[in-house]
């Protein structure tokens, strides 16, 4: 699990709004003490449905360029429960200093913008796929990253 997280700087988001309206998307993420970070836009359509319906799943999934058949493809999907950090807290500023570190310049530029919010991100399972008939649920506290 920690490989597969690892290898990426960036998070699929599976959200879905309060009528239940399932939507996918991305965003840049950092693990700061086994929890997952994302700093997004209200303009996102993922970010209103953590606001209204805190649940998603996130998932990690090999390359299709790299991978040796299609339809295996290495994959870990937490299941995850959001909560908003506010900007007042020093949680926020801890986790966007990691933020910036990680992804350099237009960090303080977004950090300026009103509409962008922190969300962490706690697992307590994850669906870990390592090929066919290779797939297990597993209990988590937390993120894992190499």
């Amino acid at each position: 699990m920690a490989e597969l997280t690892g290898n990426f700087q960036t998070v699929l988001m599976g959200t879905s709004s309060i009528e239940g309206d399932p939507e996918i998307s991305y965003s840049p993420f950092v693990i700061v003490e086994s929890f997952l970070y994302v700093f997004v836009s209200e303009l996102s359509v993922h970010t209103g449905n953590l606001h209204d319906n805190p649940r998603a799943s996130l998932l990690f999934i090999e390359s299709e360029k790299g991978c040796q058949n299609l339809h295996a493809r290495r994959r870990v999907t937490y299941r995850a429960g959001a909560s908003l950090i506010p900007r007042d807290d020093p949680e926020w500023t801890r986790v966007l200093q990691q933020f910036e570190v990680r992804f350099g310049e237009i960090i303080p530029l977004l950090k300026s913008l009103p509409d962008f919010h922190l969300f962490r991100f706690t697992t307590d399972s994850a669906t870990i796929v390592r090929g066919f008939a290779d797939a297990h649920t597993v209990a988590c506290e937390g993120f894992a990253s190499a």
